[in-house]
């Protein structure tokens, strides 16, 4: 009778879902964006570490740190942190978004920016591993597809904003250092989006579905805790981390090696061309931003907004076969230098919009072998994994080359 009961309300869950699907929908996608704003903010700011600080390799430096602390920070989320819940980690991370925004803002420091991209990376993974959890609830891939839109509007919205801010304070003609007033008033702006986001969240974690599988699942961590024997629906099937990578591999290596591709040759390598042209003279300090970062995003952006109509055409393998394909792109190292900068921004570009394609449609695999909330929701950790592990080690990976003078 009572796994009789439980199995009805699951299934009048999934009914309602379409109730609140809009809702949820913009609402994770938000919510990554404010995430995933810090982390770009830093990145956008190219401008000003070439002008403060041009023998501090921040654009190495920065990812590295960035992508190292994602990584480990999630590997620590998966021995049962993860079980405090989302809101324990979701309002301080938003909170320490603040900080690091006020921080970068009172100290001209390359320290301190390290520091920022550090402990943005570890901020990213307290706040976005649930993000892409409670998407993970989910039997539909939508919800992962809006967080990963979510993430590339990041990306474009904030290189927009920041070259916007830069122009104004530049025809501002400001007695006040136009780079640096600029840097003050973008980070701003993240500042209040992590506000905003707060508030957000908690729209978000009252909606009725939401409401329903967080309770699931905390009844799940009761059961655990306490030895319940009741027969639970969501939890009578749960499948280890090990099974889960199993059935996960084939979309777990294409979530890590498209980002791996990614992170080794963007931005340290392309922000470092011999430039021609107006970029070798006035429009040096544009170059990497917005140019270099800006067409990236803007392919990214792309990419996964197209994944929500054609990734049904994805199968494992044409996916995993794409991603290999993305390797011809090392061949950006070897020509840097000797091509055309505008060739190279459109090379970029298709960097951008294949990792946004395949990242999202590989986040977006439900197999049918994985059910239950708690074994969806350590499904999407384990994918996130995947995702932080190749933007480590491809950071990782850049910046030995380039500073071991390999490149």
């Amino acid at each position: 009778m009572n796994g009789s009961r439980t199995r009805m309300s699951i299934e009048e869950t999934h009914d309602n879902i379409s109730k609140d699907h809009k809702n949820i929908y913009w609402r994770l996608l938000f919510l990554n964006l404010v995430i995933l704003w810090s982390y770009h903010s830093l990145l956008s700011a190219q401008n000003y570490y070439m002008k403060y600080f041009p023998m501090n390799h921040l654009e190495f430096w920065g990812t590295v740190l960035a992508g190292s602390m994602l990584f480990f920070c999630h590997i620590i989320q998966l021995f049962d942190f993860y079980k405090f819940g989302f809101t324990k980690r979701m309002i301080p991370g938003f909170i320490g978004y603040i900080i690091v925004g006020l921080l970068v803002m009172s100290w001209k420091n390359p320290i301190i920016l390290l520091i920022a991209f550090a402990t943005v990376g570890g901020l990213n993974t307290l706040t976005e591993s649930p993000v892409y959890a409670i998407g993970g609830l989910f039997q539909t891939g939508s919800f992962s597809q809006a967080i990963q839109v979510g993430n590339a509007i990041a990306g474009f919205l904030n290189i927009c904003v920041n070259t916007i801010i830069r122009l104004i304070v530049l025809l501002v003609h400001s007695h006040i250092d136009h780079d640096q007033l600029s840097f003050y008033l973008f980070m701003s702006v993240g500042i209040l989006l992590s506000f905003l986001a707060i508030y957000v969240y908690y729209q978000l974690i009252h909606i009725p579905s939401i409401q329903i599988r967080i309770q699931q699942q905390m009844m799940a961590f009761k059961q655990a805790k306490y030895g319940n024997v009741t027969e639970l629906h969501l939890i009578e099937n749960e499948i280890s981390y090990w099974e889960l990578i199993k059935i996960l591999k084939s979309h777990l290596f294409v979530q890590f090696y498209t980002l791996f591709i990614t992170l080794l040759l963007w931005p340290g390598i392309p922000c470092n061309v011999l430039t021609n042209g107006w970029f070798k003279y006035d429009g040096h300090l544009w170059w990497c931003s917005p140019f270099v970062i800006g067409t990236f995003n803007f392919g990214d952006l792309l990419g996964r907004i197209s994944a929500i109509k054609i990734h049904q055409y994805f199968s494992e393998k044409i996916c995993f076969c794409a991603s290999i394909l993305r390797t011809s792109f090392i061949l950006i190292i070897f020509f840097r230098h000797s091509i055309n900068n505008i060739l190279l921004l459109i090379l970029i570009t298709l960097l951008g919009m294949t990792n946004g394609l395949l990242a999202t449609v590989s986040f977006m695999y439900r197999p049918s072998a994985i059910i239950g909330v708690n074994n969806r929701e350590k499904a999407a950790y384990l994918m996130t994994a995947a995702l932080y592990l190749g933007i480590a080690s491809g950071s990782i990976v850049a910046a030995s080359l380039a500073l071991t003078h390999l490149l």
